[in-house]
């Protein structure tokens, strides 16, 4: 779908316990999981309470390729992708939920100081990581780079009255690769509340989302990665209605001999380029996921120093993963250190 081309959270459920007051036996643990927006999914309930299994998987199924309609800038015939054709000036009528995250992202463009910029489509496209196929294995020019820079910008896209928008640059694209994973996965968590389950975990593609008490009335238990390859230690974090994602540069990137480091698909909206410094994954939490998912973008974006900086003003639970002399370190906000290394759950 999407590919946003996101870090992919391991996660690892410990499943600690939960149990009923008034019943001492544990909840069933019932997991549905299959592959959809161009990545895998996974569901995990604890419940006493008796529904076919399969129906709602078939629920869960439908809710990916209805959301994934709407939100894919790779697939013809999804919303955001007519959207991005359409090229003119003219006021588009911009479906609800496009709407909804267009004003979402325009917020959160404000709050991370233009770090986090939906309309960097055309410049993605260009350095190869969007559904554009012939730039897959070029680099672009200087020239090329600040002529597409040109064509981007929030204030290019106006919002107009009666779920109207204007470009007012006509070939100007949205990509929503930075929030519209989380965007589904609260909507995957409001189908499930419609199932009045009220104990359960979603993750698609590494991000996560968690409501209730777990196996033992904690939360559920994650473990995150610390952005290399080894995978033996990851760090255990407890969910609660809490949503967790991971943004980062190690997985997809290619060669850029004009820089130290590879190019990642990640790119600074204030220069056209991909990021270069020394942060290779951040882990955001937030209440949800669309928030969660969009701040990992915008501090990975921001580095090591602004990011931190960002994180502290907003009071926001991060970790950041730097690599430097071929050693990674970790570094909390101090509202991480607050809940987690303090024993406050």
């Amino acid at each position: 779908m999407i590919p946003r081309l996101s870090i992919v959270l391991y996660f690892i459920l410990f499943i600690l316990g939960c149990t009923d007051e008034h019943n001492p036996k544990p909840y069933p643990l019932v997991e549905l999981q299959g592959n959809g927006l161009g990545t895998t999914w996974s569901v995990k309930i604890l419940t006493k309470q008796i529904f076919k299994a399969e129906e709602l998987r078939n629920d869960i199924i439908q809710k990916l390729e209805d959301t994934e309609k709407i939100f894919s800038h790779w697939r013809r015939d999804a919303a955001l992708y007519q959207f991005n054709t359409a090229q003119t000036t003219s006021p588009i009528s911009l479906h609800p939920q496009l709407l909804a995250l267009l004003k979402h992202a325009q917020w959160v463009n404000l709050q991370s100081d233009g770090a986090f910029d939906p309309t960097l489509a055309p410049v993605v496209n260009l350095w190869g990581f969007g559904p554009v196929g012939k730039t897959r294995t070029t680099l672009p020019t200087d020239k090329q780079i600040n002529e597409t820079l040109s064509l981007t910008g929030i204030k290019n896209i106006e919002l107009l009255p009666t779920g109207l928008v204007r470009k007012k640059v006509p070939t100007l694209q949205l990509d929503f690769s930075g929030s519209a994973k989380g965007e589904i996965i609260d909507q995957t968590c409001a189908l499930l509340e419609r199932w009045n389950f009220k104990n359960y975990l979603v993750e698609i593609g590494g991000e996560v989302r968690a409501h209730g008490k777990g196996k033992n009335g904690k939360g559920w238990v994650v473990g995150l990665e610390n952005g290399g390859a080894n995978q033996d230690s990851l760090e255990p974090v407890t969910l609660r209605n809490y949503a967790v994602a991971t943004s980062g540069t190690y997985r997809l990137k290619k060669p850029n001999p004009k820089t130290k480091h590879s190019a990642s698909h990640l790119m600074n909206p204030r220069t056209g380029r991909p990021i270069d410094h020394a942060l290779i994954a951040v882990n955001a939490f937030a209440p949800t996921a669309k928030n969660a998912d969009a701040w990992a973008t915008a501090l990975m974006i921001l580095g090591p120093k602004e990011g931190m900086k960002k994180a502290e003003q907003l009071d926001m639970v991060a970790r950041f993963c730097t690599y430097l002399n071929g050693e990674i370190s970790i570094a909390f906000s101090p509202a991480y250190k607050r809940l987690y290394q303090k024993g406050i759950q």
